[in-house]
């Protein structure tokens, strides 16, 4: 679940990367500004000096020029599609259509702050084991390459027979000590064909299909995906933007290619004559409650509160089962670097004892 997340914000080639925070602020500032009646173009200028990022305010600069010339706002903020993602522009040409930019924007804002909290949240909850194994592998790795070579000689230099733990890490050891450089080598060419093979259509589905079917983490995968789907849905449904189109945008923030195949197969059965519902139905990875609260939603008109139930209770459910995962990794962490620190110890006292009693028996 660490892969980059693109919500109404992207990064590319052309600008430097633009934060969700910034992206956050800006819109939240624009809302503001377009509530209290200052014009867009006097709200472009003055958000430009407010803007921290050196490329965020080039961009700005570039839309305030296109403005000028005449553009609309969301034609202007569709010359950078590295920074603004197509719902973005797609909610900001509906606020423009429907003279109600300023409600898009609040709706773009809510959007921005939900998802830097749920960030936040997966970040809080990832950190503490993180750090707990990172801090294990440094300290397993400085003593199997700066501490039991030198114990080691010392143990020959006595004729000292070594148990079975005391050898086996020597000898990993001493094979990190010449061939370390191999192996990261080995190690980095890893990461970056694995990091390419993501990077093509079959590797990214393949990938993304695996990570919904893992024991643990799937199910916390499946909820972020529902959890944004119904988020995103809601907003774009309450602004009046058409089914087939909200589908199209609401699956490329869910973050997974299989997701999004699955969403492509209801919109073909809705383009079809289908209803949502029905065509949620049709797909086994969607959960009833979601098809459930989707169908109410079509039969009394209120389709995106109702999605933003789901949203909400997918919210609670992610939270929950994650501070359930950590609660039952902290223990196992716990064994986990006790067997380490366990397995060096002993692998180190034990050959001292018997240098003790060689000692002793020397006087």
């Amino acid at each position: 679940m660490t892969h980059s997340f693109t919500f109404p914000v992207r990064s590319g080639h052309d600008h430097a990367s633009v934060s969700l925070e910034e992206c956050y602020l800006f819109t939240r500032q624009l809302h503001v500004l377009q509530r209290a009646g200052v014009p867009l173009l006097s709200s472009l200028q003055a958000l430009q000096t407010q803007v921290a990022s050196a490329s965020f305010r080039r961009v700005l600069v570039d839309v305030h020029h296109a403005l000028l010339e005449g553009r609309k706002f969301s034609q202007a903020l569709e010359r950078h599609p590295a920074v603004f993602s197509p719902m973005f522009v797609s909610l900001i040409r509906v606020g423009e259509a429907g003279g109600l930019l300023d409600e898009v924007l609040k709706e773009l804002s809510q959007l921005l702050q939900w998802e830097m909290d749920l960030r936040h949240r997966l970040k809080d909850a990832l950190q503490y084991p993180c750090i707990v194994l990172a801090t294990l592998s440094v300290a397993l790795l400085i003593m199997a390459v700066f501490v039991l070579p030198r114990f080691g000689q010392m143990f020959q230099s006595f004729h000292i027979p070594l148990p079975l733990q005391t050898r086996i890490l020597i000898v990993l050891s001493l094979f990190l000590a010449r061939y370390g450089w191999l192996l990261a080598l080995i190690l980095i060419a890893a990461a970056i064909g694995w990091w390419r093979y993501l990077s093509t259509p079959a590797g990214r589905f393949h990938w993304d299909t695996w990570k919904l079917h893992l024991p643990i983490v799937g199910p916390a995968v499946l909820q972020l995906s529902m959890s944004r789907f119904a988020r995103v849905t809601a907003a774009l449904t309450h602004s009046g933007v058409p089914i087939l189109e909200t589908l199209a945008l609401a699956s490329e923030t869910t973050n997974n290619r299989y997701v999004q195949i699955k969403l492509e197969s209801v919109r073909s059965r809705i383009r079809a004559g289908e209803s949502l519902a029905t065509a949620l139905k049709r797909e086994p990875l969607f959960p009833s409650v979601v098809v459930q609260m989707v169908a109410t939603g079509e039969e009394t008109g209120r389709l995106d509160e109702l999605l933003h139930s789901v949203s909400d209770y997918y919210d609670d459910q992610v939270n929950y089962y994650v501070k359930r995962l950590i609660t039952s990794l902290e223990p196992a962490l716990l064994i986990v670097v006790g067997l380490g620190v366990l397995a060096m110890a002993s692998a180190i006292f034990v050959p001292m004892w018997d240098l003790v009693k060689i000692f002793k028996q020397g006087r």
